[in-house]
């Protein structure tokens, strides 16, 4: 669950659900160092600093398989190392910060407080560890094959855990924004490596558009897997009674705007990293090439 954008109205490919807002409530424009308090505030309260690391070494494992595949040379210098360079804890961490201020910036600040004590001091604190914990896990692919095979288990069988996580999913509408940050950031890469004089002809931006959409069908049935697979680790110490409550939270209006601006967080700083490691793959391409 991503900086300076080209083509931008091209990369709205869905929309970002609006941020919720109460019906008297205008957006508030805040001063720089309010924007920066804010968005360091949600991501003390999420523990974000537990997933940056997590984030870097799935982006190199996503490296290194397409090594492994041929789909991109060995190097010199390595492609994993160049995309954990990209995905440097140390420089996400502040992208997502700014990312999350600005987009702060448009919310409802009584929702966003009530949203912020469930995580600061209500349920989400545990919930926030847990889902970090299991996302660290699932680097490890026999964790997530087991991860899957369970899910698909309490699937066939309708267990109620299975029923509760399809729920969520569904009616917190966890897929559709994974899917649209999956079709940005892949118009984003090849925007890079179109900058970097990668394709002998490049694409055009409507040529671009129409390959991210055409990836959409495949983007949606795995994301789904994924999160099924994702939430059945993560919340398997809770009961079903708090998996309900959970429920309950995210899709409230607070919980929906607190989940817009993570969507809206994560396609920021991924279309960035993405535009950059396709400027990465031309230029070190052509650096071999010479």
């Amino acid at each position: 669950m991503s900086p300076a954008l080209c083509l931008i109205a091209m990369l709205a490919l869905l929309p970002a659900t609006p941020a919720p807002q109460s019906a008297d409530a205008p957006a508030v424009l805040w001063p720089a160092a309010q924007e920066q308090q804010q968005g360091q505030r949600i991501w003390d309260a999420l523990q974000m600093q537990a997933l940056v690391p997590t984030l870097q070494q799935e982006a190199r494992s996503g490296a290194a398989q397409l090594v492994e595949e041929g789909l991109m040379s060995a190097g010199p210098p390595p492609w994993p190392e160049i995309v954990a360079r990209i995905h440097d804890p140390a420089r996400l961490g502040p992208m997502f910060r700014d990312a999350l201020g600005r987009a702060a910036q448009q919310a409802d600040p009584a929702l966003l407080e009530r949203a912020l004590a469930f995580y600061e001091t209500g349920p989400g604190l545990r919930l926030a560890a847990l889902e970090h914990s299991a996302r660290e896990a699932m680097l490890d692919p026999e964790v997530e094959d087991a991860a899957r095979l369970a899910f698909q288990r309490a699937d066939e069988t309708d267990e109620p855990r299975a029923r509760l996580i399809r729920r969520l999913i569904d009616e917190a509408d966890l897929v559709a924004p994974n899917v649209a940050t999956g079709m940005n950031t892949s118009i984003a890469f090849s925007q890079g490596f179109a900058e970097g004089g990668g394709f002998d002809m490049a694409p055009t931006p409507d040529e671009m558009l129409a390959e991210a959409w055409g990836q959409e069908d495949v983007l949606a049935i795995e994301a789904e897997s994924w999160m099924q697979a994702f939430l059945m680790l993560a919340y398997s110490p809770l009961s079903d009674a708090e998996i309900e409550a959970y429920i309950d939270f995210a899709v409230a209006p607070e919980g929906l705007l607190l989940a817009d601006l993570l969507f809206n967080g994560f396609d920021e700083v991924f279309v960035q990293t993405s535009r950059e490691m396709g400027l990465a793959a031309a230029l070190r391409d052509e650096g071999q090439r010479l």
